[in-house]
């Protein structure tokens, strides 16, 4: 548990978010660069307005990162509860196992953060470069390695090593005894008996949710009722995050209901019911990335609707005026959506991995199975189905919270004009989302299933 290897898609994750935050970083003083070398004027105060936007942005992109990162550590650990209790068998304590993997998400968060400074820096300059060339860009010297460059690398560090640490809580309570025992995840009932995780949740959730109803209140007031229903959603929301467990179980449980007829099905749906917290930890930073993606389309698309609909009744208003209109929000809401999608591309990358270990952690399982007499089409169709099921449940799950954020945003914002506002879902981003998670389920697990399929089952049987 101390190796760089096993833990690279973590690395690629925080070599992800440091590539996103050194070019958010960068970005502003290019922009007030360019606009200074063409003569426009108030070039601090939108530095500092693209400066706010960029760490804004940065932050989701942290947060996202860092429940990857804990995830992944966590099903790392699970998957090897027999080791570390031979482990402590031998005489280790579980703090000590604890700090090595800690040590080892500082240099992982390190190794990652330095990797994705360096590539953010050359994609920022290439893409300079290019847009000079075309005379986008003014011929002016941009600063490439402003000082704030240093920053997303120290807050990716310490986001890794944070994560690294609250996923490895799990090697404190491996005992010894458990080197006798060949189970890696806990039941569905232990994992329902965290009471603290459980309160945790409740408390984040209830705080939310009265912090949301607080400002659709203050709506009739004015935007400022944004503010205290944006804390609303962000608290709201990381309760679902810490109450997965809780949270996920149910939605896991009704999508395996969906096409139960048929054994293999039936056995997918019952297999992510049985770990819990491995299906939970494996969905969770979908649901996430959907959300964020989800959240912002539906808000810009309640702020084009109403706006279309004031212009409309005014007078002096052409056709052609609309159209413009609605192009600019078309482009706003494709740029969002490119930034805020970067954050999912990380969420993707967790689930990648987690679903991928998943499949590697049970090749006994497997085995079993096969010796049982399912044919090796069975076994396959058994685990994507069973990655099906949770993109399905994480997409779900996702589509409902971002729409309710995106409809609670809308609101509070454009409550000030008297009408309560409707959700508008765009059906673009809809549907990039739909195909875009069934894909990675599928992708996600064909590779590992292959691998396992190449191990005969008696092997994988005397597999620890």
């Amino acid at each position: 548990m101390n190796g760089l290897k096993q833990f690279a898609p973590t690395v690629l994750v925080a070599a992800l978010g440091t590539t996103f935050g050194s070019a958010l970083v960068i970005a502003p003083g290019i922009v007030t660069t360019a606009m200074g070398a063409s003569g426009l004027d108030g070039l601090r105060s939108v530095h500092d307005v693209l400066a706010v936007i960029g760490w804004l942005f940065l932050g989701i992109a942290l947060y996202v990162g860092a429940i990857v990162t804990a995830n992944t550590c966590a099903t790392l650990i699970a998957g090897q509860t027999r080791t570390i209790a031979l482990q402590r068998l031998v005489g280790a304590t579980g703090v000590s196992i604890r700090q090595r993997i800690t040590r080892t998400g500082l240099l992982v968060g390190l190794v990652g953060g330095l990797a994705g400074a360096v590539v953010g820096t050359g994609l920022v300059a290439v893409f300079v470069a290019v847009l000079r060339d075309s005379g986008f860009l003014p011929d002016a010297s941009y600063a490439l390695l402003p000082w704030e460059l240093v920053l997303p690398v120290a807050a990716v560090v310490l986001a890794t090593w944070g994560a690294f640490a609250v996923g490895s809580r799990r090697v404190l309570t491996v005992t010894p005894l458990q080197a006798l025992s060949s189970s890696v995840e806990p039941s569905h009932e232990d994992v329902r008996s965290g009471t603290a995780r459980k309160v945790w949740a409740i408390l984040l959730m209830a705080s939310g949710t009265l912090l949301a109803l607080l400002g659709l209140a203050m709506s009739p007031a004015g935007p400022v009722a944004v503010l205290p229903a944006a804390l609303g959603g962000f608290v709201s929301f990381a309760g679902v995050a810490v109450g997965a467990t809780i949270v996920m179980p149910p939605v896991l449980q009704a999508i395996g209901r969906i096409g139960a007829g048929d054994p293999v099905v039936l056995l997918a749906g019952r297999n992510a019911m049985r770990a819990p917290a491995r299906a939970s930890r494996a969905t969770i930073g979908l649901v996430i990335g959907v959300t964020l993606l989800v959240t912002f389309a539906v808000a810009l698309g309640i702020m084009q609707h109403v706006t279309e609909s004031t212009l409309s009744g005014q007078q002096g208003i052409t056709p052609g005026m609309l159209e413009e209109q609605r192009r600019f929000f078309e482009q706003l809401n494709a740029v969002v959506s490119v930034i805020v999608g970067f954050s999912a591309v990380i969420a993707a990358v967790g689930v990648v991995n987690a679903l991928a270990l998943g499949v590697l952690q049970r090749r006994r399982e497997l085995g079993l199975l096969r010796v049982l007499g399912l044919t090796g089409a069975q076994v396959r169709r058994m685990i994507v189905t069973e990655a099906v099921q949770m993109v399905v449940a994480a997409v779900v799950t996702g589509l409902v919270l971002g729409t309710f954020y995106g409809w609670l945003g809308g609101q509070t914002l454009l409550g000030s004009l008297g009408s309560v506002v409707t959700p508008v879902l765009p059906p673009l981003t809809i549907g990039i989302v739909v195909v875009g998670s069934l894909v990675l389920a599928v992708v996600a697990t064909v590779a590992p299933v292959r691998r396992a399929m190449r191990v005969p089952p008696t092997e994988a049987l005397a597999v620890d």
